[in-house]
């Protein structure tokens, strides 16, 4: 995936991998049984793609938000993530947001307003402000 945006020539830069969360797997398997299959992922294999994700960013050099660590560390517990033991739950991603949103503002923080302020631009007539000279 790295390989493919480089190639159309997307900066390294504007790349960030994330590793996928854990697996809560008794939450999993019970999704599973629902399904009429068995367990068919383990969070230590879950572990090794997000340590392979790890080395792909180092290797390319790019940035990489390691979710999998995150919300397990200190042993804590990351069911309330997980909506079914494998997807992110609306505070898994809000977890996912407070850990991105630095990683991204740092990324754009550098980069010009091409527009103005959303505060700045007139109510009245917004095609003043966005159209015009900039001074209204």
């Amino acid at each position: 995936m790295v390989q493919y945006l480089k190639s159309v020539d997307v900066p390294e830069d504007r790349i960030v991998l994330i590793t996928p969360p854990p697996l809560g797997e008794a939450a999993w398997e019970q999704e599973c049984l629902l399904q009429g299959c068995k367990l068919n992922r383990l969070n230590s294999v879950v572990g090794e793609y997000a340590g392979a994700c790890l080395q792909v960013a180092q290797d390319c050099g790019i940035d990489v938000l390691d979710l999998w660590t995150l919300m397990q560390e200190d042993t804590q517990d990351f069911s309330s993530y997980l909506s079914d033991g494998l997807h992110l739950s609306p505070k898994g991603n809000e977890f996912l947001f407070s850990h991105l949103w630095p990683l991204i503002e740092k990324k754009v923080s550098s980069l010009p307003l091409l527009l103005p302020y959303w505060r700045d631009v007139a109510e009245a007539k917004p095609e003043l402000s966005l159209l015009g000279d900039g001074d209204h």
